[in-house]
């Protein structure tokens, strides 16, 4: 009898642990969006699930960094994002490709480095067997 019940309280359990709750984005738009609220809640899970496996985000000074690694920083606490804005956004969408350009007034460490004002941005999203993910970002400080 325990035998069974533990059988059928770990069927229970098992569907509601292997549910991913990441957001099917709709289109380019909304795939960009999600992954800065993704970014902004430091949520490692959803942003490495709205990320293409060659993601690229070009940082302030130039460099390029990966998808795996972005995901360890944003999980590990080294890009905390202590509130973000996105205003102005403008997406010109390409069949399946979507260039997502606008602003986003953000206050955020890096490493407990401070950065807090606006920065321009550029997302380009790309719908893949049937799912939109982001594949770059670049982010600019905004004068």
């Amino acid at each position: 009898m325990k035998q069974l019940l533990t059988i059928l309280l770990v069927l229970a359990v098992l569907p509601a642990v292997a549910q991913d709750n990441t957001p099917l984005p709709t289109d380019g738009t909304d795939c960009s969006n999600l992954f800065f609220k993704a970014l902004l809640d430091e949520d490692a899970t959803t942003v490495g699930n709205l990320i293409s496996n060659d993601f690229t985000v070009t940082s302030f000074n130039g460099q390029n960094i990966d998808g795996r690694a972005l995901q360890q920083a944003v999980g590990q606490g080294y890009i905390v994002i202590d509130s973000g804005m996105l205003t102005g956004t403008r997406t010109r969408t390409y069949g399946d490709v979507a260039v997502v350009q606008g602003f986003w007034n953000v206050s955020a460490r890096i490493q407990n480095n401070g950065f807090n004002g606006n920065v321009a941005y550029t997302t380009i999203c790309v719908r893949s067997g049937g799912k939109w993910k982001v594949t770059t970002a670049q982010f600019t400080p905004a004068q």
